[in-house]
């Protein structure tokens, strides 16, 4: 990551279909600097973000994905590709 990338906020979003009239939008937030890195994971209108470390978005990754694969093949909406985005 260049220093240029680095001071850039890139998003992440993907709209959960069916919850309520246009969906729920679920969104992650990279900030990094020089020094340090964190990630926000939004979900809804952004009211309720969290902020995780690297270290702690790893975990949530990998509890996340060790827990969904018990639940069966992801939705449709899952397989699409999502392109980070700056502010």
């Amino acid at each position: 990551m260049t220093a240029v990338e680095r001071r850039a906020a890139r998003l992440w979003r993907i709209r959960v279909p069916g919850a309520l009239l246009s969906g729920t939008a679920v969104t992650v937030r990279l900030d990094a600097s020089e020094t340090d890195a964190r990630i926000w994971v939004a979900v809804g209108a952004g009211h309720r973000r969290l902020p995780l470390s690297i270290g702690e978005a790893w975990a949530v990754f990998k509890l996340l994905g060790e827990a969904l694969d018990i639940t069966g093949d992801p939705p449709a909406f899952v397989r699409t590709p999502v392109q980070p985005t700056s502010r």
